[in-house]
């Protein structure tokens, strides 16, 4: 009898740290996805939105209000992707996770005989 909310907690808090791998994933993949289409496409605006298309389709909306950011450092490009795992409990705030995947822009160089 005296285990039983022991457990409850413990599983409790199990389940939102899984939860919360998961947004990590997701963001993570959404943020490589920014980059890769920004880094072809040499846009920052085509690898964002395709950020958001990625955060919000990826794990059928694990991310909750995913931020994405893409942004020309150099000759590379930036992809932030942010935003919150599930919320399990009404009273504790769940926790925000936060990936960047970066890139050198591609060039197509001709062949040299």
């Amino acid at each position: 009898m005296l285990y039983t909310p022991l457990l409850m907690i413990t599983m409790i808090i199990t389940i939102q740290f899984s939860l919360t791998y998961l947004a990590k994933q997701s963001a993570s993949a959404a943020a490589r996805e920014a980059a890769r289409t920004a880094r072809v496409t040499d846009s920052a605006e085509a690898g964002r939105v395709k950020g958001v298309n990625s955060a919000n389709t990826l794990g059928q909306g694990v991310l909750q209000n995913p931020q994405v950011q893409v942004q020309r450092v150099g000759d590379s490009m930036r992809a932030t992707v942010s935003g919150r795992a599930h919320q399990l409990l009404p009273f504790l705030e769940s926790p925000r996770v936060r990936e960047i995947a970066q890139g050198r822009v591609e060039e197509f160089e001709a062949d040299t005989p």
